[in-house]
């Protein structure tokens, strides 16, 4: 998760006027009545405001987080856009192993949520994939699927002969 600051700076006498600096070298530059070293003095060590008669500077932190580049398609019961794709990764990895392809989806699944959280999901919470689904992630992850929690489960139930 990236992390980056930004200053707003609301000018006090022009209502709903509001600038957006990623520096604050920058605003200093484009009004030199502030001096650089106050205003980084007043904006550090925790504070994030600075105000005199004429402006409001907040400093605000923009937190931007990756996505994965999966098809929509496969998400029509999400809101695609809201989704939390860390928080939502068992299903996801299932919805992908079960609907994707190896050479497109699945290698996107794994740039984004790396091998090794694949494969503890398909052994440790993934309670159900399809039969072929089981078969091609156990060839292309390379674990056995005896050691899937969706085989062992599938393994367990008993069959009712009619």
């Amino acid at each position: 998760m990236k992390q980056k600051e930004v200053y707003l700076v609301n000018w006090k006498k022009q209502k709903n006027h509001i600038e957006i600096f990623d520096d604050l070298l920058v605003f200093v530059a484009s009004y030199p009545r502030y001096n650089l070293d106050v205003l980084s003095k007043a904006l550090a060590f925790g504070s994030t405001v600075f105000e005199d008669e004429d402006v409001r500077i907040e400093k605000k932190a923009i937190v931007s987080s990756p996505k994965p580049d999966f098809p929509r398609m496969f998400f029509w019961d999400f809101n695609y856009d809201l989704t939390n794709w860390k928080e939502s990764s068992t299903t996801i990895i299932q919805r992908i192993i079960e609907r994707g392809t190896v050479a497109e989806h699945w290698q996107e699944l794994v740039r984004y949520y790396g091998k090794k959280t694949i494969i503890n999901e398909l052994k440790e919470t993934i309670t159900y994939l399809p039969d072929d689904s089981i078969n091609e992630a156990s060839l292309y992850f390379k674990i056995n699927k005896e050691d899937m929690l969706c085989y062992k489960r599938k393994q367990s139930q008993t069959i009712h002969w009619p």
